[in-house]
């Protein structure tokens, strides 16, 4: 499944692969990027790709995340038995790496 969403600064696509996520899902995702959507506002390029797999046999999601920034692009990734978790870890870590890039 792929969902993108171009409506915010924040250029947005997501891809899922053995799972499905229901619109409430959907939400509060976007809801998780809130802290991200302020600090990227000032750069002409951003665009999050995110991938969330899930893996029947060990029954657990895997997040990744790629931002792509002017002259940059930021990674992350992170697992756990529930995909929102991973997600927000994922999040957390792109902020700390934005800020480091700013500062340098």
């Amino acid at each position: 499944m792929k969902f993108s969403d171009t409506s915010y600064n924040l250029r947005i696509e997501l891809d899922t692969k053995h799972c499905e996520l229901s619109p409430p899902e959907f939400e509060k995702l976007e809801r998780g990027l809130e802290p991200l959507r302020k600090p990227v506002e000032s750069f002409p390029v951003s665009d999050l790709y995110i991938t969330i797999m899930f893996h029947p046999r060990s029954n657990s999601y895997r997040v990744k995340t790629a931002l792509v920034l002017t002259g940059r692009t930021l990674v992350s990734g992170d697992a756990d038995s529930q995909y929102y978790p991973a997600f927000e870890r994922c999040v957390r870590k792109l902020i700390k790496r934005l800020d480091e890039y700013k500062g340098s």
